[in-house]
């Protein structure tokens, strides 16, 4: 069995390691939107997936073997490497496929696109400490 035939339908799953940025205590699962949203795909998607927390502090020399000059979040997938989100998601649609997982693409691709920039301006809005820059015109 090769490992694209076992993510493509037959009884085993792959092997899913998520790799996360820590919150404050070094263990948790910390407050990056993007690890958030692969964790969430994973989920949805009903695979069985192992997760490991980053402390960016202290980050161990193995994970820098791993994935050399990347931060959080990464995955491996049947010990592939994954280091882009975009990509990513991108990925576990196309391999994670219906009958066995279910299909989170939207419908029509163009929604994709629709607000895309919502997220940066919002991000830009909280992260401003500037009470005066944020006023509405």
């Amino acid at each position: 069995m090769t490992d694209s035939a076992s993510a493509n339908g037959d009884s085993k799953d792959p092997e899913i390691e998520l790799f996360v940025k820590a919150g404050s205590d070094g263990e948790s699962i910390g407050n990056c939107p993007f690890s958030q949203r692969l964790f969430m795909i994973l989920w949805l998607k009903g695979v069985v997936f192992n997760v490991t927390t980053v402390d960016l502090k202290r980050k161990p020399a193995d994970l820098h073997n791993l994935a050399p000059g990347t931060h959080p979040p990464f995955l491996t997938f049947n010990g592939d490497v994954k280091t882009d989100v975009n990509k990513i998601e991108e990925f576990l649609e196309e391999t994670l496929t219906p009958q066995k997982y279910p299909k989170l693409a939207a419908k029509h691709r163009e929604s994709n696109t629709a607000g895309i920039d919502i997220f940066s301006k919002f991000s830009a809005y909280i992260k401003n400490t500037k009470k005066q820059d944020n006023a509405c015109e």
